[in-house]
């Protein structure tokens, strides 16, 4: 297992009570880095570029946690982000290893 080595730009999104647009995060991502940089949970969904997040489906990021996951899906990188009511940002750069 190799530590993680960053594959393209940062992808730092805003995240309100409404569900974000799909935000494309890399043409084909192996791994994930997600950083919540707010005071609030944020529920991320990946997918294509129709995925919404919900925080009844989406995954629970706590605040100031992060984390790297293999990304979920092949082909281009999506993600959709939605809190229960708080604002902040939450950062995805897209790479490999762990």
């Amino acid at each position: 297992m190799e530590a993680f080595k960053q594959e393209g730009a940062p992808v730092t999104i805003t995240v309100s009570s409404s569900a974000s647009s799909a935000t494309k995060l890399s043409d084909n991502p192996d791994t994930v880095r997600i950083v919540n940089l707010g005071t609030a949970t944020v529920w991320v969904k990946f997918g294509g570029s129709t995925v919404v997040a919900a925080t009844t489906t989406g995954q629970a990021v706590g605040a100031g946690v992060h984390e790297v996951q293999r990304f979920p899906t092949k082909g281009p990188g999506y993600v959709s982000v939605i809190a229960a009511g708080s604002t902040g940002d939450i950062q995805f750069t897209p790479g490999s290893g762990v």
